[in-house]
C-alpha cells in the first residue's frame, strides 16, 4: 500500500494468495491512515482470495467508519475479467456508497479517477497543486 497525501491517492497492489487476515490488516491500516476521502486504486490482477460474503461485509463496515462522515473517495479496482473475487463482492456490498468501478487496466482506472469519475464530494486525485499547477498534468 502506498499513500500519496499530496495527490490524495492510495494505491494498493495485491499479489499471490491474500488471506482474510492480510486484508483485515490492510483495512485497519487504511482506517488508521485516515484517508477515507482519498481516491483508491486497488490492483487485484495478480492475486486471489477466498473471502466469504460475511468477511467482505465486515471489511466494508470497518471502512465505513463514522456513519455521520459521508466523505468517501472513489475506488477503482483493476481486476482480471475472467475471475470474480473480492473486488466484485466489495463493489456489490458498497453499491451506492461511493463511486466504485472495476477496470481491466491500470491505465483506464487512473484515467477514470483523473477525469472526474470520482464525483461524490471527495477530492479527485491530482487535485493537489504545486506552484499553481495541478499535479499529474
Amino acid at each position: 500500500m502506498d499513500i500519496s497525501r499530496m495527490n490524495r491517492l492510495v494505491v494498493i497492489i495485491a499479489k499471490g494468495y491474500v488471506t482474510a487476515d492480510e486484508i483485515a490488516a490492510n483495512t485497519r491500516a487504511l482506517v488508521e491512515a485516515d484517508v477515507p476521502g482519498y481516491a483508491k486504486i486497488i490492483d487485484t490482477t495478480g492475486s486471489n482470495s477466498d473471502l466469504t460474503r460475511e468477511q467482505v461485509d465486515k471489511i466494508a463496515t470497518l471502512l465505513r467508519g463514522d456513519p455521520k462522515d459521508r466523505t468517501r473517495g472513489p475506488v477503482a479496482f483493476v481486476v482480471n475479467p475472467d475471475r470474480k473475487g473480492f473486488a466484485d463482492a466489495f463493489a456489490e456490498v458498497t453499491q451506492g456508497e461511493r463511486p466504485i468501478r472495476l477496470f481491466k487496466s491500470l491505465h483506464t482506472a487512473r484515467k477514470w479517477l483523473l477525469e472526474g469519475g470520482a464525483h461524490a464530494g471527495a477530492a479527485a486525485p491530482g487535485s493537489a497543486r504545486h506552484n499553481g499547477v495541478r499535479v499529474w498534468e
